[in-house]
């Protein structure tokens, strides 16, 4: 008789582990638990990239020499007076040829 309660016992406490983690709230509550970590990540990456955000804007508003080296290498721009160099790769170098 007592190896029948035993079982009923086991029986019991599955069924209500069954219960609690296959209900629509717990799901919807370890869902929830998941979306909030992800949420969190993403709060993290965008504070980093914040961060670099501010420092090149401190850079460019502070720094003369970084702010026209960030307008040559973007925008193309060379000085009055400079000369500008560009080397053609092979592939460039043959259609140029065949015109």
């Amino acid at each position: 008789m007592k190896k029948f309660k035993l079982r009923w016992r086991y029986v019991i406490l599955f069924s209500l582990a069954g219960y609690l983690l296959f209900n629509s709230g717990s799901r919807a509550l370890v869902s929830n638990f998941l979306d909030i970590q992800k949420l969190k990540s993403n709060i993290k990456k965008a504070e980093a990239q914040n961060d670099l955000y501010q420092s090149r804007l401190h850079r460019l508003e502070n720094i003369p020499e970084f702010m026209e080296h960030e307008i040559r290498a973007e925008l193309k721009v060379i000085g009055q007076g400079e000369v500008e160099y560009r080397f053609l790769s092979e592939e460039e170098e043959k259609k140029a040829k065949e015109k």
